[in-house]
């Protein structure tokens, strides 16, 4: 327990003595927040960024080309090959044209009605021969000698089979260049009609001639066709492992090694640039959002400076100390310690927002498997679970260990599922819960900085102080007892009020506790210190009265100043009279003087400026003026505090409280009940053994 207290006060020495230093830095917050999001964009970019600027065919690789972390890329020499095959595939498109088929039926009509009138002719039959052979553009011979001897029928019936042929193979489509093979396939249509070979070799010779191309190269919709076959296949995506060397020393490179470097972003190029720019990108989105929620949380310009500095340096720090460990191990790393320091330093929103942000940028940072990255996200809720059900310092030593043993059993489960080697899956087991202790031990030691370096009230802070056992409390309860136990009353008031109005119960408790403290500079000069001693007011002037009492705020706040109570307890201890008047003795001194300024009589204030401090300032002053009551009951405490909290409004006291007057009526019946239950009325009984039975 003693080495635990030297190395707490050796942390918080360091921490004083570093906000002494930086103190006056603290407007330049907003500055100090660029440079950290900057930074950490550079180390999420840092795995990304190609050693080589660039490479060419034929240079000799002078070391192992080696990838740095595990790459996805997409192989752009497989995909297009594979879609030039796909375009290779497509069949070329051709249009049918209908209407040539008509055109040369009637011209086959025609032709062949010529041949029939000269048959009909008064010539020689090879006259005849000779005049169809120049209508049908063939020479003479015994295929038209045929033509102009043969029967009538015979005639008809090659006509017959000549049509139906034509028709049958302009049907089916003559393509452009295969004239030679559609006329051919006239004479096989033919002799299916089962006439004589005279008259097939007649109809052919009728029919051959009229054949055309009907069937067009539609090169649009080929083309069109192809690039759709193109784009239908999938780019090829392939992985380089970590440490996998792409291109080994001594090496020659050739077309395809060049092609696979500057598509896998291993040399400067373009994916490469994406993929920096990408890293870098998904680290300034999430200071970004933290940004968003400090803004959001701000509840003055000067206190938005301050957690932009306290978020920069807090979470700069988180990221390069994770960076550091990812260099040892990737597994090792201690991806908790920014929800760990997200739930010390600050409160509801901004902390989830700054934990699970910065969080993810680490899993950026320092990529892992899914199986991995499954049991990072069970350990993030343990430290939820841990943080909000812990409320003492251990919870930080408590929720790492626990987060990382979590991770490291789902990580176990999971990767037992793959064909990963046991030796493998025990070690990166091991380094989890390494990194979660690892992640505890530094959000302690950074808590015991960084509390001191901003004065702030932190979770684990204000706890320590809600010790009575401490060196003010104990001072103040031994030297003004009255005040050490009004300040109990007053603290119960405001941290259960709080609570039902969703404040900061904490910090309203422990600024209860404190807000009175500069009554240990003349703690005799207040009514409740006095008991059985004389009433040092009754020999002093009002005025005189009114200085010392004003005193005791000041008087706290320097007090608070120089044991290193946090700046939202001091900002309480400030406010708790807010710029009221001492009423008693402005009252006293008025009736002895004309026309007194209040102004002597009046609190320097500030007046509250959070709902805490407000809670305490009404807690404050209804507990006191309870006390003074005769005798207690509803009407009476009601009125009282109706009196108190209408007076407070009407000067203009609650003004900046931050306060609905929904909150405002919660509270003011909140303290009626409490008070009522406080200082009830009891019976009087017998004996004290009937009195203890009853109570």
């Amino acid at each position: 327990m003693t080495r635990q207290r030297s190395i707490t006060r050796f942390f918080r020495g360091v921490g004083h003595a570093i906000v002494l230093r930086l103190g006056r830095f603290r407007r330049m917050g907003v500055l100090a927040f660029i440079l950290v999001a900057l930074l950490s964009g550079v180390l999420c970019a840092l795995p990304f960024m190609p050693v080589r600027r660039s490479v060419s065919v034929g240079t000799v690789v002078v070391a192992d080309m080696v990838s740095r972390r595990d790459i996805v890329y997409v192989d752009d020499l497989r995909t297009e090959d594979l879609r030039k095959r796909a375009r290779d595939e497509v069949a070329p498109i051709y249009k049918f044209d209908s209407s040539l088929l008509p055109a040369a039926l009637t011209s086959f009509e025609e032709v062949v009605t010529k041949v029939i009138s000269i048959r009909v002719q008064d010539i020689t039959a090879d006259q005849q021969s000779q005049r169809i052979a120049a209508l049908l553009m063939t020479s003479a011979g015994a295929t038209t000698k045929y033509l102009a001897t043969c029967s009538e029928s015979e005639v008809q019936s090659a006509k017959t089979a000549a049509r139906q042929a034509l028709t049958t193979v302009m049907s089916r489509g003559v393509l452009e260049g295969s004239l030679a093979a559609a006329r051919e396939s006239i004479n096989t249509e033919v002799k299916n009609y089962g006439i004589s070979d005279n008259q097939v070799r007649a109809a052919y010779l009728l029919a051959a001639r009229f054949v055309s191309s009907n069937l067009m190269y539609d090169q649009e919709a080929t083309l069109l066709a192809r690039d759709k076959a193109a784009s239908s296949v999938s780019p090829v995506v392939s992985s380089i492992l970590a440490g996998t060397p792409v291109a080994k020393k001594g090496s020659k490179l050739d077309q395809s090694t060049v092609d696979l470097l500057t598509s896998a972003g291993l040399v400067w190029g373009p994916r490469a640039f994406r993929n920096v720019a990408s890293q870098m990108m998904v680290a300034l989105l999430a200071w970004i959002l933290v940004a968003i929620a400090v803004i959001l949380l701000g509840s003055a310009k000067t206190r938005t400076e301050h957690l932009l500095m306290e978020t920069a340096v807090i979470g700069g720090s988180s990221i390069i100390i994770g960076w550091l460990a990812s260099r040892v191990a990737a597994t090792m790393t201690p991806f908790f310690l920014c929800v760990l320091l997200g739930f010390v330093f600050f409160e509801g929103p901004l902390a989830t927002v700054f934990g699970l942000s910065l969080m993810i940028m680490t899993w950026v940072m320092v990529p892992m498997p899914a199986e991995v990255i499954s049991g990072l996200v069970v350990g993030t809720i343990s430290v939820f679970i841990v943080m909000r059900k812990v409320n003492k310092m251990s919870a930080l030593l408590l929720a790492g260990p626990i987060a990382g043993t979590s991770a490291a059993v789902i990580y176990g489960a999971l990767a037992g599922l793959s064909e990963r080697q046991l030796p493998v899956i025990a070690a990166n087991a091991a380094y989890l819960v390494a990194g979660g202790i690892i992640a505890a031990v530094f959000a302690l030691g950074l808590t015991l900085v960084f509390e001191r370096l901003f004065n702030v009230a932190t979770i684990m802070r204000l706890r320590e102080l809600l010790d009575t056992g401490s060196k003010l409390l104990t001072q103040l309860s031994e030297s003004a007892p009255g005040t050490y136990h009004h300040s109990l009353n007053v603290a119960n008031l405001a941290a259960s009020a709080a609570q039902r109005i969703g404040a900061n119960w904490l910090l309203a408790r422990v600024g209860g506790y404190y807000h009175d403290i500069g009554k240990l500079l003349h703690p005799q000069f207040f009514g409740e210190n006095r008991g059985e001693l004389p009433n040092i007011h009754e020999d002093i002037s009002p005025e005189l009265s009114t200085k010392v009492i004003l005193e005791h705020v000041q008087a706290g706040v320097t007090l608070a100043g120089s044991n290193h109570l946090p700046h939202e307890v001091v900002d309480i201890i400030a406010e708790h009279h807010g710029t009221t008047v001492v009423q008693f003795f402005y009252d006293k001194a008025s009736a002895e003087q004309a026309n007194l300024s209040p102004d002597t009589f009046r609190y320097q204030g500030p007046k509250p400026h959070t709902r805490e401090s407000s809670l305490v300032f009404l807690a404050d002053g209804v507990e006191a003026a309870a006390r003074s009551l005769a005798r207690v009951d509803k009407a009476t405490l009601e009125s009282l505090i109706d009196s108190i909290f209408n007076a407070r409004i009407a000067d203009g006291q609650l003004a900046e409280s931050q306060l609905t007057l929904g909150e405002i009526i919660t509270v003011k019946d909140f303290f009626l009940t409490s008070l009522i239950s406080f200082y009830h009325v009891r019976d009087a009984y017998l004996t004290p053994e009937e009195a203890n039975e009853r109570v």
